[in-house]
């Protein structure tokens, strides 16, 4: 049976990190034939694996709790503060605080982590771009984590991002005066367009709301599902593409 939803990156991460969001979310799933992509899976692995790689480190330079949350604190900013604080949250969840059980469970966790990315989805990944960064891999050692190939830049040659542009060129085309459209991905996709920049690198990531909305266009239903309504909604309409919605709560 062929996918009929794909899942977006902020559902695969709220769906496991979200306990006012899972509930919804699980239902979606039961009741279609959802599944995701491996470019999704490369930007849940640079957030949410990465996250987990600095987490990692932090936790293997501090004595207990109170130092790790006091780090994170002094070095972590941005999205990744939150993202850490999910992934810290869900680790004391689960081994009751307990800071010895919790550093000799890391390496389990990750593999967990990952894991839960594919939890009650059956489908294979959508894999049309081919994405690098979903074939990144933890690697421990020396008392650290790394996460190597989980980065790409413009001069790499190592996915189908460049056969995926040239195969959606018109849909891309057709984003570059939509109203609503955030300016840094206009700017991104004019890029391409004018100066002839290829979809790799930076340029990939920004406009990664509308690769992921232009591969939903391989789905039987045509539809993502997105907790970002904001950014989707007029990539989806330009395209042909239905969100289906995650509600506020």
């Amino acid at each position: 049976m062929l996918l009929e939803i794909l899942l977006d990156t902020t559902v695969q991460i709220e769906r496991i990190f979200k306990r006012a969001k899972r509930e919804q979310i699980e239902k979606i799933i039961e009741e279609h034939d959802c599944g995701s992509s491996t470019y999704v899976f490369g930007e849940y692995k640079s957030n949410m694996i990465r996250d987990f790689v600095t987490l990692y480190n932090i936790m293997c330079m501090e004595d207990n709790l109170a130092g790790v949350r006091e780090h994170i604190n002094d070095t972590v900013f941005h999205r990744n503060f939150q993202r850490v604080y999910y992934i810290y949250n869900d680790i004391c969840k689960l081994y009751n605080d307990d800071f010895e059980l919790i550093k000799e469970n890391l390496k389990i966790y990750a593999m967990h982590l990952e894991r839960r990315f594919q939890y009650g989805i059956e489908k294979k990944l959508l894999n049309e771009t081919d994405c690098h960064r979903a074939k990144a891999r933890i690697q421990f050692q020396n008392g650290r984590a790394e996460l190597p190939g989980i980065s790409c830049q413009k001069k790499d040659d190592f996915c189908k991002s460049c056969e995926f542009f040239e195969r959606h060129k018109e849909k891309f085309g057709s984003l570059k005066d939509k109203e609503g459209l955030p300016e840094k991905i206009k700017n991104a996709i004019v890029k391409m367009f004018e100066n002839h920049e290829p979809l790799k690198g930076n340029i990939c990531k920004t406009v990664g709301d509308c690769m992921i909305t232009l591969e939903a266009l391989d789905t039987t239903g045509k539809m993502v599902c997105t907790t970002n309504i904001e950014d989707f909604q007029p990539i989806c309409e330009s395209v042909g593409v239905t969100i289906c919605e995650v509600k506020k709560v």
